[in-house]
């Protein structure tokens, strides 16, 4: 490798990098980076290239995520992407050590085993959600995306890393037949993921269907909007009769898009804003809409409470009789919202249009609970949610996910956002982008019946099995290769 060979590595990687995640989220980026770094770390010694692809991961991640996170008043808090960006060159340094104890196969374990960890430590630890897997990157290749059904999002994850690492073994001191080989074994497993994936995309039943339309009425960047904020702070009678207003408007677009024929209506989060005072007569005009129209009726209103109790932010769902048939209390983000914090257990109603459940906007970044949805079998999941124009459309994106992993069909509506509705195979069926309209309805008729997936079943043991298989790797290494040395 000539001198300036490693900077440009390390150039192309981190740009690869930066392209397969947060804002762009490339499908092949994620394939080409890893490949590069491991090149790019080859011929430095440990601590350099330690050093160098700390600098450079934390970088690419910051560069990706520039933006997405909220505004927060917390020391540091927008360089946290930088941070977690920096502990995935500890991956590829480890796989560096392997592979200098030995050119074993199995030590090509090492990258996937320890890079899938450490989104596993998204999944299961961070307070922020699951922001920054790797797995992500493949949204618009479905037939990729369908490992999320057996494996989790997680698992595309190892696939990819598992790949970029083989793909470095290759030109290690091995001999022709065994190169040959596992050159024809990873082809072939990595086709044989990318048939049966594409045939379950492209092999459809028929299935019913449902109307289902989603509303949102407000824009978060409108002064108007912020207003109602302030005059809620001030006590300000006025408060009152805009949010009346804002009541009046959504209920009329509710009875429109009954008439229209749409049997659920999905608002999104935050679509009212409500004196606690307010609410009792907001749900109960809803629930006359509903049993008049024969309707479902799926609303979070954000609620201000009594003076030093935390706000709600809470989600309804109304049946045809004009009963609330669910409630659901945000989870997700608590930390930052500080709004009353859900028990983190995941409802359901049976009804004609199958098993319906719903969850609120950051709820879905936690997989570990939304897995529920799975285990209880639920048939179509309403995420309502509240975005910003940067993070838009990877946050829609990582609900879609949800559904894939645990067979559901989701409905997110979204202010300022993206909204969209997909099956749970992860195709789009219907979407409204809210910068590129202000008519914000999304109509699309939903399929009533999910799909059993075995991630379902066994998605929780997935991260033990490579917690078993790196432990084996490195018990491989350590002693096994030791001995046949000596």
């Amino acid at each position: 490798m000539r001198k300036y060979d490693a900077i440009v590595l390390f150039v192309l990687g981190g740009l690869f990098m930066m392209l397969s995640n947060g804002k762009f989220l490339l499908a092949p980026a994620a394939w080409v980076f890893p490949v590069l770094f491991l090149f790019a770390i080859e011929k430095l010694s440990v601590r350099v290239a330690l050093v160098a692809l700390t600098v450079v991961t934390a970088l690419s991640n910051q560069l990706s995520f520039h933006k997405m996170l909220p505004s927060l008043d917390m020391p540091f808090f927008e360089y946290i992407p930088a941070l977690a960006g920096s502990l995935y060159a500890l991956p590829f340094i480890f796989q560096k050590l392997s592979f200098q104890k030995t050119n074993a196969f199995v030590a090509t374990l090492i990258l996937p085993c320890t890079y899938a960890l450490l989104d596993y430590m998204n999944v299961y630890f961070n307070p922020y959600g699951t922001f920054g897997i790797l797995g992500y990157s493949q949204h618009s290749f479905l037939p990729m995306v369908q490992v999320a059904s057996v494996l989790g999002v997680t698992g595309i994850t190892f696939i990819i890393m598992w790949t970029a690492s083989i793909v470095y073994w290759l030109r290690l001191d091995i001999g022709k037949g065994k190169r040959r080989k596992v050159t024809l074994l990873t082809s072939s497993a990595l086709l044989l993921i990318v048939t049966f994936g594409g045939l379950r995309v492209v092999l459809t039943e028929e299935v019913e269907t449902v109307a289902v339309s989603g509303i949102h009425t407000l824009d978060r960047t409108d002064t108007a909007l912020l207003e109602i904020f302030n005059l809620h702070e001030k006590q300000d009678r006025d408060f009152l009769e805009k949010t009346e207003e804002n009541i009046d408007k959504l209920i009329e677009m509710t009875i429109a898009e009954a008439e229209a024929g749409a049997k659920i209506i999905h608002h999104s989060e935050g679509v009212a804003l409500l004196d606690h005072t307010q609410k009792t007569a907001y749900l109960n005009r809803l629930s006359a809409v509903a049993k008049e129209w024969g309707v479902y009726i799926v609303t979070v209103p954000y609620v201000f409470t009594a003076e030093g109790e935390p706000n709600e932010n809470v989600l309804y769902m109304i049946d045809p009789a004009g009963d609330i048939a669910l409630e659901h209390f945000k989870y997700g983000g608590n930390l930052i919202e500080k709004t009353v914090e859900g028990d983190k257990s995941i409802q359901y109603v049976d009804t004609e249009y199958g098993r319906l459940s719903g969850i609120i906007c950051w709820d879905k970044d936690f997989p570990a609970i939304v897995n529920q949805v799975g285990e209880k079998e639920v048939d179509m999941l309403f995420i309502p949610s509240a975005d910003w124009k940067e993070i838009s459309p990877y946050h829609t994106i990582v609900g879609n996910f949800r559904g894939v992993e645990n067979g559901a069909n989701v409905v997110t509506q979204t202010v300022n956002g993206m909204s969209m509705i997909t099956d749970y195979k992860g195709q789009t069926l219907a979407q409204m982008d809210h910068f590129t309209t202000d008519h914000w309805i999304m109509r699309g008729h939903v399929p009533m019946e999910g799909a059993k997936t075995l991630y379902s079943m066994w998605g929780k043991y997935v991260v033990w099995c490579i917690i078993i298989a790196l432990m084996i790797s490195i018990l491989y290494i350590r002693f096994v290769h030791r001995k046949k040395g000596e």
